[in-house]
């Protein structure tokens, strides 16, 4: 197994890990103070994975400049991280420093990388050290009792995460340490574990999510070595890492998948929160703008004159929302004469939700959720939004 095949394709799944979690903190409406930060840093450590993985493959100098040029930036990226997450600045010479550690780095990078070797720029890799461990010192030498409990993970968290990539950094380093490959990129994709991680699991969560990893990592390692009959230990040690940073990177895009629609979901309630209660239509108006809503059909007794409106509204009335699914499998305290109308109603609109939002006058909505939002959660809030429809038209002057 060719060492430099191997690391371009560990630093290919560094990449792709971050690059997800990247795309999750952007897509993610509800986003707190320190999301752009968190975009930053990981934004710029994916594109150095991903840079330096195109520069192997392919030996282009543009590549190879993209490359020091992003990881120049890093030490910065995480300077502005920390500083976030303590809630306050940095000592003034130590943001100076770091500062002119990242321009110098970057300068470097750029000016010299058709005269430098690929890998031998020991003095940015010392520049960017330093001002890691820097920030790995401002970190635990915090004061723990002016930040909150959950802060205080947050910020053990990176710390632990800084502690992890800064020595396994040097292994990037070939021709100074004796390493069968680059470690730095299953670092990078622990942080950004630890990082999803925080404010959801405890730490023994955290623990045995590590443990499992590991366990089927080695299970499947030991099961491809002797498949393949791989018999030289640098071999095992990269087919190790390898999958590894794959099991890594599958288990990022899962645990990424609940952002989107937690997005979503945070929207439309801040939506219907400062929604015009004033009246149905202003309060319709409001929420439509919502990509869940933006298709809502509002219909009238009069495009229900094929139905019996009144019959159809009493039905609805016994909770806010009803699905096409929860219809034809008769769930709820429904008859069939009831059912069939609904259905009918829900096959001709090409919608999968319908729910009352007026009885005085009837006024029905009908709505067609995507597969992928076909969910409990997603249809609460549907339902929510249906709910406090029916409270704006019967509120009382």
């Amino acid at each position: 197994m060719i060492r430099v095949e191997t690391q371009a394709l560990l630093d290919g799944f560094a990449a792709a890990g971050l690059a997800a979690y990247v795309a999750a903190l952007l897509v993610r409406r509800a986003g707190g103070p320190l999301t752009p930060r968190l975009v930053f840093l990981f934004g710029v450590v994916s594109v150095f994975y991903g840079v330096r993985s195109l520069a192997v493959r392919t030996g282009l100098p543009i590549f190879e400049g993209a490359t020091y040029a992003a990881i120049s930036l890093a030490p910065l990226a995480a300077l502005l991280l920390a500083e976030g997450l303590l809630r306050r600045h940095a000592p003034r010479a130590m943001k100076i420093a770091i500062f002119v550690a990242s321009a110098l780095g970057l300068g470097f990078a750029l000016f010299t990388t058709s005269h430098v070797a690929f890998g031998s720029r020991i003095a940015l890799a010392v520049i960017i050290l330093s001002s890691l461990v820097a920030i790995l010192i401002l970190l635990w030498a915090r004061d723990s009792k002016t930040l909150s409990r959950a802060e205080n993970a947050a910020v053990r968290r990176l710390g632990v995460g800084l502690a992890i990539v800064i020595p396994l950094i040097g292994t990037d380093f070939s021709e100074l340490v004796a390493s069968p490959i680059g470690f730095s990129p299953i670092a990078a994709l622990v942080i950004v574990l630890l990082a999803l991680s925080n404010g959801v699991s405890d730490a023994r969560d955290v623990w045995i999510d590590a443990a499992v990893i590991v366990a089927t990592t080695l299970a499947l390692t030991c099961g491809v070595i002797e498949q393949l009959h791989v018999s030289s230990l640098d071999d095992r040690v990269r087919l190790f890492a390898l999958v590894g940073a794959a099991l890594i990177t599958m288990t990022l895009v899962v645990r990424i998948q609940p952002f989107g629609a937690a997005g979503r979901r945070t929207s439309l309630r801040q939506r219907m929160a400062s929604a015009n209660i004033q009246s149905l239509d202003g309060f319709l108006g409001d929420l439509t703008k919502e990509p869940m809503l933006k298709d809502l059909a509002v219909l009238s007794e009069h495009d229900l004159a094929d139905y019996r409106p009144a019959a159809m509204a009493q039905t609805l009335d016994r909770q806010p929302l009803w699905s096409a699914a929860s219809l034809q499998a008769g769930v709820g305290t429904i008859d069939e004469a009831e059912r069939e109308p609904l259905l009918d109603l829900l096959a001709r609109s090409d919608a999968t939700h319908v729910g009352l939002l007026s009885r005085s006058p009837v006024r029905i909505g009908l709505v067609r959720l995507p597969d992928l939002l076909r969910n409990t959660e997603a249809e609460i809030d549907l339902g929510l939004a249906f709910r406090m429809a029916r409270l704006t038209t019967e509120r009382r002057p």
